[in-house]
């Protein structure tokens, strides 16, 4: 369980750095899709697999937070340096 946690870490930190919300929902039942039907294939019971599509879908979300935060404070970092403008120069 705790490998699943951490992938879908990963992976949600990497679409939070990378897409808008939409991407979200889809990456969810992607994601739950291809987990049950493995953990299906490999004999565990239902609730194991709900258990780890739930766990997968709470950390991939926390993932995107973090990797959407990252990313805007990073951009707002670069945009808080003000460009010269014209007039200081005089050009205008």
């Amino acid at each position: 369980m705790s490998t699943v946690a951490v992938f879908s870490l990963l992976i949600g930190s990497l679409l939070g750095g990378r897409f808008r919300i939409f991407i979200l929902p889809p990456a969810i039942v992607f994601g739950a899709a291809i987990l049950g039907s493995g953990l299906l294939w490999h004999g565990h019971d239902s609730a194991y697999v709900v258990a780890a599509i739930l766990v997968f879908a709470t950390v991939l979300q926390l993932g995107y937070f973090c990797g959407a935060a990252l990313v805007r404070a990073r951009t707002s970092a670069y945009r808080e340096k003000a460009a010269p403008s014209f007039d200081s120069r005089g050009f205008g």
